[in-house]
C-alpha cells in the first residue's frame, strides 16, 4: 500500500509553499546551510502546482553579485532565513557563474519529488 498521487501533492504543496527562495553555495552548505554562501542575493522562487508529489520552479532565477567566473556548487533552499535543505549541481550542469558574476538557474531545473512506500 501506498499514498495517493492527489495525498502526495497535499504534502508537495505545503513543502512548496515552505520554500520561497533559492540561493547559492560555492561549496557543501553545511546543516545549516550558511557555509560557502556566495555573495549573490537569495531570490525568490515561484513552484509549478504539484502533481503526483513533484513540483518544480516555473520561472528562471537570475543571480547577480557573484565572484567573475566562481564556483556554483549548490542551490539552497530557504523559507525565509531558515534553511530547507539543497540541491547539488553536477552532471554536466553549468557549475560557475560568469565573468560578470551572474548565474541563471532554468525554469523547470529544479525539481522536487516525492514518493510513498510501506
Amino acid at each position: 500500500m501506498g499514498l495517493l498521487d492527489s495525498t502526495l501533492d497535499i504534502g508537495a504543496a505545503a513543502i512548496a509553499g515552505a520554500i520561497t527562495s533559492v540561493g547559492i553555495a560555492t561549496g557543501a552548505p553545511g546543516t545549516d546551510g550558511l557555509s560557502n554562501q556566495s555573495a549573490a542575493a537569495k531570490q525568490t522562487v515561484a513552484w509549478s502546482t504539484p502533481s503526483g508529489g513533484d513540483f518544480h520552479n516555473t520561472a528562471d532565477l537570475v543571480f547577480t553579485g557573484g565572484a567573475a567566473n566562481g564556483p556554483v556548487a549548490y542551490l539552497t533552499l530557504w523559507a525565509g532565513s531558515t534553511y530547507r535543505g539543497y540541491k547539488a549541481i553536477s552532471g554536466g550542469s553549468d557549475t560557475s557563474f560568469n565573468a560578470a558574476g551572474e548565474y541563471t538557474v532554468p525554469s523547470s531545473s529544479i525539481t522536487l519529488t516525492g514518493s510513498s512506500t510501506t
